[in-house]
């Protein structure tokens, strides 16, 4: 099972509808308060329970509580879903929806209803069997008028929530992740060739099944339990039960009985808990602290990818929770892998769990005063880009997703001079949310640029017009620098170097003093130079340093503004 698209409208902090294509893997990013959570809440609230009703909702999952607002939430498939209304005679379902409303006449107008609709692709309502067909028959077709349960028992959605409750993996919760591994060993353990062997009262070894022999310790231990107070409240049950139905208990018990049944495997599954023994020391895993059960959830998720096994849809807040950057590698790694055969949504604040590759896999979520909306890259997604993003693949580039504002730049030498000036003017960029990021080389400004417009990102660029990267092809690198300069059109802030980043320093203090600097320096590469001087307070700011550090520093003022407004308007 995979979802293909997902639209959300008057949900929490979504107010006008937003539409999202659902990659295999997909990662959800945005700064805080932006309404992030929402959206993997609407699609667990229709698609993780067992039956959803009218009550699943209330007031405050409405759109700033506005009484006339109504929430519509649609999911469609990436392959119709088949359902059975009769046996051997599957209907196609391709979308489902779940629209939130009231009553608009009779005696109950005004009060909450939940609309749950069946549709085609084209929004129509889909149609079902009337009656079972009848061979020679032509079947009569009539519209669904709910969505069928069956539906939503067949899709596994698994929500690992930020809290990181460990009972809500247990095998007692529905759709956890133990309950569905358990699940699976529960059918191997009913196999008839599942043998155990056991020795009879005769002490002779024999081989029974392990159902046939979990059935004898059951009915074994439910004799142990069949104590005289638990006899009489059984029959007391059997009694009451009768006389209710209008039964005489005397003459008519045999018509009706009413026993305790004993668990079934499945059912002594399910009762397992996780407990966790130091020492001497033994207590449930649950009562331990966040981190810990943090740690259980992980391990539970590396077995579930371990066991290959498919068809899931996980929702994931915060990976990287409790996790240091090692661990978090390797947390990513498993997600990716148990990508592979399911499908991963989740939200994240660190750049570990995305990659430049994958950008087609990321989805930003921004809000505005009138609430949520989504942003995906516009970019065509071909495996030249990819290819070419894998090549030059460093992991701090991927930072770029979380900025307000990002200035490319060739290399480390602008990048760490850029960044030390901007302290010596007192403007800390890491807290006005923009970054810079070097792109490994002139060449490969255009590429960074582009993937950065088709996320409607605010960019500046500064280039060398003398690289290194072309020598001996300065035709070639007229026509790239134009290039560049056509950007400016897109609104790309654009500052071009006369020939290098240090001859622009040379320029600016001149040949006599830049050498001395150098002097004073020396036995540094040139990047790092260039960050001593940037940081050296007897050696002045370049004056084309200052527009760039300018054009970095966020109006914070109306920042703190919108987010102030924000957490009024949307604060659940």
């Amino acid at each position: 099972m995979k979802l293909k698209r997902v639209k959300i409208s008057g949900f929490r902090s979504i107010n006008n509808e937003i539409e999202i294509e659902l990659p295999q893997i997909c990662a959800i990013i945005g700064a805080n308060n932006v309404g992030k959570s929402n959206i993997l809440l609407a699609i667990h609230k229709v698609l993780g329970r067992d039956w959803i009703t009218v009550n699943s909702f209330d007031e405050e999952d409405v759109y700033n509580q506005e009484p006339d607002k109504d929430i519509t939430i649609d999911i469609e498939f990436e392959e119709p879903f088949l359902y059975e209304q009769f046996i051997g005679f599957p209907i196609e379902i391709p979308k489902i929806q779940f629209h939130y409303t009231r009553y608009k006449i009779g005696e109950f107008k005004g009060q909450r209803r939940l609309e749950k609709s069946c549709l085609t692709l084209a929004n129509k309502k889909a149609f079902g069997y009337k009656n079972k067909p009848k061979k020679g028959e032509q079947a009569q077709m009539i519209p669904l008028t709910t969505i069928p349960q069956e539906i939503q028992e067949q899709i596994p959605v698994i929500y690992i929530s930020s809290d990181r409750n460990l009972k809500n993996q247990l095998p007692s919760a529905r759709n956890s992740l133990l309950g569905l591994l358990l699940k699976e060993i529960n059918t191997d353990f009913l196999r008839d060739d599942n043998i155990i062997h056991i020795n009879n009262k005769k002490d002779e070894q024999i081989d029974i099944t392990r159902k046939d022999r979990f059935n004898q310790c059951i009915k074994s231990a439910i004799e142990s339990l069949r104590t005289d107070e638990f006899i009489k409240l059984e029959k007391s049950i059997k009694n009451n039960a009768l006389k209710q139905l209008g039964f005489d208990i005397i003459h008519d018990s045999e018509k009706l009985d009413v026993f305790f049944n004993p668990l079934t495997s499945l059912d002594f599954y399910k009762s397992l808990e996780i407990w966790v023994k130091e020492n001497d020391f033994k207590i449930n895993a649950t009562e331990l602290g966040g981190g810990f059960q943090n740690a259980i959830v992980i391990a539970i998720l590396k077995a579930f990818e371990e066991r290959k096994k498919q068809g899931a849809i996980f929702l994931i807040e915060e990976p990287e929770m409790f996790l240091h950057p090692q661990m978090q590698r390797s947390f990513n790694k498993t997600l990716r892998e148990i990508g592979k055969t399911n499908q991963v949504i989740y939200i994240t604040h660190s750049p570990i769990f995305l990659s430049i590759p994958n950008f087609d896999e990321i989805i930003i979520v921004k809000k505005s005063n009138n609430g949520t909306y989504v942003q995906t890259s516009t970019l065509k997604f071909d495996s030249r880009i990819k290819e070419k993003f894998i090549k030059d693949l460093d992991p701090t580039r991927n930072e770029l997703f979380f900025a307000k504002k990002i200035l490319f730049v060739e290399g480390d030498t602008e990048k760490l001079a850029i960044s030390e000036y901007s302290i010596r003017l007192s403007y800390d960029i890491d807290s006005l949310g923009s970054t810079i990021v070097q792109v490994g080389g002139k060449r490969n400004l255009i590429d960074y640029i582009t993937l950065a417009l088709s996320f409607k990102m605010e960019i500046g660029i500064c280039y060398d017009k003398d690289s290194s990267d072309f020598i001996d092809k300065k035709e070639e690198e007229l026509e790239y620098n134009k290039e560049l300069d056509k950007f400016i059109s897109k609104g790309v802030k654009v500052w071009c170097f006369d020939k290098k980043f240090e001859d622009e320093l040379k320029k600016e203090w001149g040949d006599k003093e830049y050498q001395n600097y150098c002097q004073k320096y020396s036995g540094f590469t040139k990047a790092v130079r260039a960050r001593l001087f940037a940081n050296d307070n007897k050696i002045s700011i370049p004056s084309f340093i200052k527009p760039i550090v300018e054009w970095l520093k966020t109006n914070q003022e109306i920042e703190n503004e919108i987010e102030i407004e924000n957490e009024q308007l949307f604060k659940f």
